[in-house]
């Protein structure tokens, strides 16, 4: 990978994850100009849902034309149409004009899936894992930093932080036009594509047609579907059994997030390198279950420190298993089709973000805390398991040394 190309794809990691999380404040003001009560809730959710929606449908489909065209062309056009779709956000006027805005950032957030691959197409074996985690560690502090900034820039007015969010961008299209290279040689590209490429089922299909991304997909999924309980659960639970205010459930979601950008960006590298990749998604799996594990205790042991260094454990183990996975992934995919396979990787990961906070509101309604994340917990076992059962053979390249089989 050259100089240029690092810098280039960690800010545009930073600029997708801000371009979802940078609206979470501004979203009841914004619709509340045009709806108010129960409806503006539900418009406010509808917003929220449809950037995962979207991206599932997106991510299989940019994914399989970087394959077919190169990869840098799909990350300048996701970088043009994520500056468009936020300035149409930001100019408002109507209900229609925010979902349109809304609708164009989410399809074009698909483009994550192409800048895997381009990690996948420029990395070595070795190095790839430690990228893979600096990527994650920029995910992880522009999920924190884009409400921030989001909120600060409101002070402005409610359409600057998305005026902001356009211009920085367009820069970065700009940049990447001049300083970013392709990644795919024309001869290695599947040049292939029609209008039936459009269909992202069947990119999922043929993903999943291959056992090792099938078992690895699998493994992301039951992991990933307890995630939303953090966001949706969490909350209520800490009001409920200590009584928090908004303030301090604002601190939990600070400290997972400095523990992803810490754990990803500076340990992580460090532990690919001692044990590999396998061993290092196995230990975040256990770090996961036993963090929502202590999550269950709350209810019962109600107490500041158990939530605290809950939280912490279930973030190393969530940014562990991450990094892990994406390597290890990658590694299994047939060469000519890491676009597609990372772009469906990325949109059944969106899928998880829609099905999660459904499930998670509903068995906390029935069981409660205690319920909701013991479920959780069950789900990261399942993925233990499954990832422990039989070695990949992407896991056996990457992971050398005893008692990986």
């Amino acid at each position: 990978m050259s100089r240029a190309s690092l810098p280039f794809l960690l800010v545009t990691a930073f600029l997708f994850a801000v371009g979802m999380s940078i609206v979470f404040p501004l979203l009841p003001a914004l619709v509340g100009q045009y709806v108010s009560g129960r409806e503006q809730a539900t418009v406010v959710g509808l917003l929220a849902a449809l950037y995962a929606f979207l991206s599932f449908f997106s991510g299989p489909v940019l994914g399989a034309v970087s394959d077919a065209y190169g990869r840098r062309p799909v990350l300048l056009l996701s970088l043009v149409g994520t500056a468009a779709g936020n300035l149409l956000f930001g100019l408002g006027g109507s209900l229609g004009l925010l979902f349109l805005g809304r609708f164009l950032e989410s399809v074009m957030s698909g483009g994550m899936g192409a800048l895997m691959a381009y990690v996948a197409d420029t990395t070595d074996e070795a190095d790839r894992g430690a990228v893979f985690a600096r990527i994650g560690a920029t995910v992880g502090a522009g999920m924190i930093l884009g409400p921030a900034i989001g909120g600060a820039l409101a002070h402005f007015g409610l359409g600057v932080p998305m005026f902001a969010a356009a211009a920085i961008a367009l820069l970065n299209a700009l940049w990447g036009a001049f300083a970013l290279p392709e990644s795919l040689p024309p001869r290695e590209r599947h040049l292939e594509f029609s209008a039936g490429h459009l269909n992202p089922f069947t990119h999922l299909r043929a993903a999943l047609a291959h056992p090792p991304v099938r078992r690895l997909v699998t493994v992301s999924m039951l992991f990933t579907l307890p995630l939303p309980l953090l966001q949706i659960a969490l909350p209520i639970l800490a009001q409920g059994s200590l009584h928090w205010s908004v303030a301090q459930v604002g601190t939990l979601f600070m400290v997972a997030g400095t523990c992803d950008i810490v754990g990803q960006g500076l340990v992580l590298p460090r532990l690919l390198t001692r044990f590999g990749e396998r061993r290092v998604a196995l230990s975040g799996l256990v770090m996961g279950a036993a963090g929502l594990l202590l999550l269950a205790g709350l209810s019962a042991w109600p107490s500041a420190g158990l939530l605290y260094g809950a939280v912490v454990v279930f973030s190393l183990g969530e940014g562990m298993f991450t990094a892990a996975f994406n390597t290890l992934l990658s590694l299994a995919i047939p060469a000519g089709e890491q676009g597609r396979v990372q772009g469906g990787a990325q949109a059944l990961g969106e899928l998880t973000q829609v099905v999660g906070p459904l499930a998670g509101g509903g068995l906390y309604a029935r069981f409660g805390g205690a319920g909701t994340f013991s479920a959780g917990a069950g789900l990261a076992v399942l993925a233990l398991m499954l990832l422990a059962g039989r070695t990949t053979p992407a896991a056996s390249r990457v992971a050398p040394g005893p008692g990986l089989s």
